[in-house]
C-alpha cells in the first residue's frame, strides 16, 4: 500500500542523494589545497584550474537537474512501483555524476569521458521525462486538483532529446566536445517548434 509518509521518505531520500553529490563534487578540491606541495595559493589554483572548472560546471548541472526534478514532484499526490523505480534510477545517474566530474577534471576531452559525462546528464533528464510522462499519463500519480494538461512534458523531451544530440555530436566529432551541450540554448525555440506543430495537428 502506497501511503503518504511513504512518499515523503522518497522525496526525502532524493534529496539527500542530490546533497551528497553536490558535496562529493567539494572533495577533489579540498585534496588538491591538503596537499603539501609547496606552492603558493596562486599557483595551486591555476594548476588546478579544469579541476574547479568541472566541479563548477557539475554543481550547475546537479542543480538543474534536482530543480527539474522538484517541478516533477509539486504535482505529484502519490507514487507506485514503477514510479518509484525511475526515482531510483534518476537517483542513480545523480550519485555517478561526481565520478563522471573527476574523470572529465582528470581526462579532458577524450571521447570516452565526455560520453560519460554526457551520457549520464542524458540519462538524469530521460529518467525525469518519463516521471512526467507517467505523471501526465496516471491520474492516481497526481496530487489533488492538479490536471493531465497541467504537467508540461515538451520542455522535458525537448531537453533530453538535445542531449542525446549533444552526445552524438561530442563523442563522433572529437573537435567539438563539449561545446556540444550549447545546443541546448535552442531548447527555447525548438519547444516554441513543437508547441506551433501540435496546434496545427
Amino acid at each position: 500500500m502506497r501511503t503518504e509518509r511513504g512518499l515523503d521518505r522518497l522525496v526525502t531520500f532524493l534529496d539527500a542523494v542530490v546533497a551528497i553529490a553536490i558535496t562529493l563534487l567539494v572533495l577533489p578540491l579540498i585534496e588538491v589545497l591538503t596537499e603539501d606541495s609547496g606552492e603558493d595559493l596562486g599557483t595551486v589554483l591555476s594548476d588546478n584550474l579544469g579541476q574547479f572548472g568541472a566541479f563548477a560546471l557539475s554543481f550547475v548541472v546537479i542543480a538543474r537537474l534536482w530543480l527539474a526534478h522538484h517541478r516533477i514532484v509539486e504535482s505529484v499526490g502519490a507514487y507506485d512501483g514503477l514510479f518509484l523505480w525511475v526515482n531510483l534510477f534518476w537517483a542513480f545517474t545523480i550519485v555517478l555524476l561526481p565520478f563522471a566530474t573527476a574523470v572529465i577534471a582528470e581526462f579532458g576531452t577524450d571521447r570516452l569521458s565526455l560520453g560519460l559525462y554526457v551520457g549520464t546528464i542524458a540519462a538524469s533528464s530521460g529518467a525525469a521525462t518519463t516521471l512526467t510522462l507517467l505523471l501526465r499519463r496516471r491520474p492516481g500519480l497526481r496530487r489533488r486538483g492538479v490536471g493531465a494538461d497541467d504537467v508540461e512534458v515538451v520542455p522535458s523531451v525537448v531537453v533530453t532529446g538535445l542531449l542525446l544530440v549533444a552526445l552524438v555530436l561530442g563523442v563522433v566529432f572529437p573537435r567539438v566536445n563539449f561545446y556540444a551541450m550549447f545546443v541546448l540554448f535552442l531548447s527555447g525555440p525548438v519547444e516554441q517548434l513543437v508547441q506551433r506543430v501540435r496546434v496545427r495537428g
